[in-house]
């Protein structure tokens, strides 16, 4: 979330705890403001919406009394703030007078939804279900531009929900005011007969002063959010509406794609039309569904471009409106502790969303190929709520069409074949909380099963796929300032022996390593089973920082089917030790040290790494700031390296990333950082960042990202041989090789804001990366780090082709030559992005969307900048313009 949603920051104390405090008034005493109470008054008639307060609501005393957190802690705000807060039948009416000694002197940027700036504002958070964990933010600034969000875990922030809510500011000689109207259909509560009791929370932000002050005092060193809320009492009579929102669309596209000009299939060119909707609706007075037909899932923002010479899959963010929002409450094993440290593990998901319409599996064979390029999504569903006695509860269930994809053959006859088989995906999370939040016990579970017509898709996809876990927190300690976290999860697929022969293999597993003793590959397997858990403990309070964690997945756990693991057969732990200073000094404002010490083992006991980190962050009086991050590792085994391979030495090593931010209220900003890293086989590498930030007026914000790496691999892997004469590695020849590989990446973004609910944004990114292969080498026995070098060692032997290479590892005959396809690299892209949006109703949106992208690939190995961009921009881009209406039905 965008650090300027400066609420959040605040109520997370301790995100600018600072040296020394400067001395205020002794006779004021913050501690009587730690439990408020907000008294919410009955109207005859709505408030008319205009930011001028003239109506009778203003006539009543007002809650006032700001505590700030920054800079002073504890000490009284600076400036007036006066808040009421209202109601009728069917909304939540706020409004300030947030006075100014310095009316010109009041910052506000226009900017769209939610992307924040460094502006005033003016924050109001509201703990509905008074269950001091969750909740609904609303920040709005002098302009107008606003903010939204829903809170869990009573300090996690999602700002994909987007409420519809009223709001008007003014500014005038004596500060600036603010009125909100917020319908209850947008908030969730229990249904009382009485009173209604909830939590509320007012925050100030004076941007020039860098002041942050709330209606409540939070002394540094103190976790949490929610739990600190006011109490707000006086709504009386009200019952939860029925809640019913229908928001249909209509879009459609029209392509120019040069990429695909000699294919009969597109012959350069494509368009689409497409409706349906969005269906919102109330189950009693706590569930929500949210339903969806023939959905349009296409993403706004395009992904970046990138190059992975990893093992394992690349990670990308989701972007589609649908899963985004209410996305926390499948969360999984995050609840409790406010620090998660995940040194060197790799955390399994439970539900990675971008599973759901994502692209066919299935590659047919043909001259011409047309495979569609994401899975369509015939209708999907959500339910959600919170019920009586602080039980949350989630639920999703989706399903997506049988893909097929058209092929022409050499004699120009037309085949078609199914590429992607009906899958129906489930997915439900139940989570009970205790104790005002100080305890959670909570469940999840998901169910995948998939209708095969082709059956050999049965060799590529599983059958079924189920997991499932429970996970719990706890706060202890005198002063609850101890949290611990644990869960414990389970897996299981069934399919074909194919696939399942096929998934012990993959990267997640490598059941194929031949020198395991704890593992071996079973041709007749047709279902696999796994487990996985962990446990972390953390300090929540003061200045001395303490976390610790011990974590395992099992080598059988899988949950690639709807959830994402990375790779297993892992029992990590790391034991983590710091200090913060909290007040401000001569020098600094904040600051923290951190030390940390991480291992890994796998199954068969065997360390497979080690770590200790230093790290941390600095704050100057001047609000620049510093951040590291450093790492020595030992010499330990590797069982990845090799890819299936047996265990070599991973050699030792040691890295350093520092960068540094300068002050983020001014209208220019900016940030480099610098890492170095070196390896005790001699692999080293640099790269330099960074960012400039540059607000012209009030409308326009630019910022752009360079970054440039140069690092050299000494034991790249390429690829492995079978070779029955290469006993000592049982049987393959397993090729690495030096990679010289340097990176360029540019990102540009401009956004122009026109009014709150009117704005233009345009995304660019230019992406060169090239990679050049030498000292071909294999090595000559495990857990070792010797090699046999191609052409330099024994009588081996290297010759290079047009396409490649030859390799030769006796020099005799040509029984065991190795043809080698030449792995260098030259990947240039580039990726534009330009979007419209303009909410001309509250909950109705069009968006005019342009994307553009290009790439090429000459000149592989070696990096000439003017030269890759001219080839770059020479090759014919594939277009797109694509426009969306949504229109908002509710109540």
């Amino acid at each position: 979330m965008n650090k300027t949603i400066t609420f959040l920051s605040v109520f997370l104390c301790g995100v600018t705890i600072v040296w020394g405090i400067s001395p205020g008034d002794s006779s004021f005493d913050p501690e009587q403001y730690r439990h408020r109470e907000v008294t919410a008054i009955h109207l005859d008639q709505p408030l008319k919406i205009d930011g001028r307060l003239d109506e009778d609501l203003y006539r009543t005393i007002p809650h006032t009394n700001f505590i700030q957190l920054e800079p002073d802690n504890g000490e009284p705000a600076t400036e007036k703030t006066r808040v009421w807060v209202g109601y009728d039948d069917n909304s939540l009416y706020i409004g300030a007078r947030l006075e100014d000694s310095a009316p010109d002197s009041i910052v506000g940027y226009m900017v769209r939804r939610d992307r924040g700036a460094a502006s005033d504002e003016f924050q109001v958070a509201i703990d509905s279900y008074h269950d001091q964990r969750s909740g609904f933010y609303f920040i709005v600034n002098p302009v107008g531009a606003i903010q939204d969000g829903a809170m869990s875990n009573d300090g996690n922030f999602d700002d994909s929900w987007d409420g519809v809510w009223d709001w008007k500011t003014r500014i005038d000689e004596e500060g600036w005011t603010v009125e909100i109207r917020i319908p209850f259909s947008q908030l969730r509560f229990h249904a009382s007969e009485g009173e209604t009791v909830m939590g509320i929370g007012f925050g100030r932000q004076i941007q020039r002063r860098n002041e942050h002050s709330l209606n409540t005092y939070i002394p540094r060193g103190e976790s949490g959010v929610v739990s600190h809320f006011a109490t707000l009492r006086g709504i009386k009579n009200i019952l939860p509406p029925k809640r019913f929102e229908l928001l249909p669309y209509v879009t459609g596209n029209r392509s120019a794609l040069p990429s695909k000009k000699e294919n009969p299939f597109y012959n350069g060119k494509d368009s689409n039309l497409g409706f349906g909707s969005d269906l919102k609706l109330g189950i009693g007075n706590n569930i929500t569904v949210d339903a969806t037909l023939n959905p349009d899932f296409g993403q706004v923002e395009v992904d970046p471009a990138t190059i992975n010479l990893s093992a394992y899959e690349t990670y990308y963010e989701e972007k589609r409106p649908f899963f985004v929002e209410g996305s926390s409450i499948f969360r999984f094993g995050t609840g409790g502790p406010t620090n998660r440290y995940g040194f060197n593990f790799s955390a399994p998901d439970f539900f990675y969303s971008r599973r759901i319409g994502r692209a066919p599996v299935g590659r047919p064979s043909g001259d011409w190929v047309k495979i569609p390029s994401s899975t369509a999504i015939l209708g999907a569903a959500k339910i959600s709520g919170k019920l009586p006695g602080q039980l949350s509860l989630g639920g999703l269930t989706a399903v997506t069409r049988r893909e097929f994809a058209e092929t022409i053959d050499s004699a120009g006859v037309h085949h078609q074949s199914e590429v992607e088989p009906l899958t129906f995906y489930n997915l439900i999370r139940l989570q009970k909380e205790f104790n005002q939040g100080r305890q959670g016990l909570g469940m999840i579970g998901s169910f995948l099963t998939r209708r095969f017509d082709d059956r050999g898709l049965r060799s590529l996809l599983t059958d079924e796929a189920y997991s499932g876990g429970v996970d719990g927190w706890t706060f202890f300690g005198p002063d609850k300032d101890w949290a611990v976290n644990s869960w414990l999860g389970f897996s299981h697929v069934q399919g074909s022996t194919d696939k399942l022969t096929s998934l012990q293999k993959n990267s997640s597993h490598y059941f194929q390593r031949p020198d395991a003793t704890h593992l071996n590959v079973d041709t007749t397997l047709t279902s696999m089973n796994g487990y996985a858990g962990r446990i972390l403990v953390n300090k929540e309070k003061g200045h001395v920082t303490f976390n610790a964690a011990i974590g395992f997945l099992t080598p059988g756990f899988e949950s690639n089917d709807m959830g994402l693991t990375f790779g297993t057969d892992r029992i990590n732990e790391h034991v983590v030790l710091g200090y913060k200073w909290y007040d401000p000094g001569k020098i600094f404002r904040y600051a923290q040290m951190n030390l940390a010490h991480v291992t890994n083992h796998n199954f068969e006991g065997l360390k497979i790494n080690e770590m200790v980190f230093f790290f941390g962050f600095a704050q100057w009086l001047n609000y620049w700031s510093f951040n590291w991050f450093s790492g020595w590792g030992p010499e330990t085994l590797s069982d990845t390296k090799l890819r299936g391979g047996p265990l070599v030495v991973s050699p030792s090593g040691l890295f350093f990333f520092g960068g540094f931010n300068s002050d983020g209220r001014k209208d220019v900003t900016a940030g480099a950082g610098l890492g170095l890293n070196r390896a005790g086989n001699g692999a080293a590498g640099w790269n330099l960042n960074s960012n400039l930030g540059w607000k012209l007026g009030t409308n326009l914000n630019i910022r752009c990202n360079l970054s440039y790496s140069n690092r050299q691999e000494i034991d790249q892997y390429v690829g492995r041989w079978e070779d029955s004469a290469a006993v000592s590695m049982y049987g393959f020849r397993y090729i690495v090789a030096q990679l010289d590989q340097k990176t360029l990446a540019a990102e540009l973004r401009i956004d122009y804001t026109f009014t709150p609910t009117l704005s233009f944004q345009v995304y660019l990114q230019p992406y060169l990366a090239t990679g050049q292969y030498s000292h071909f080498k294999e090595f000559a026995r495990p857990k070792s780090y010797d090699f046999m070098e191609y052409g330099v060692d024994g009588a081996s032997t290297i010759e290079v082709t047009d396409n490649g290479y030859i390799l030769d590892p006796t020099g005799g005959d040509d029984s065991d030559v190795l043809q080698l396809w030449n792995p260098d690299f030259n990947y240039k892209s580039m990726i534009g992005n330009a979007v419209l949006r303009w909410e001309f109703k509250p909950g109705s949106t069009l968006f005019l969307v342009w994307t553009s992208n290009g790439n090429d690939f000459q000149h592989p190995g070696q990096m000439r900048i003017r030269r890759d961009l001219n080839d770059l921009l020479d090759q014919p881009s594939d277009n797109v313009l694509a426009l969306k209406i949504t229109y908002w039905f509710g109540r």
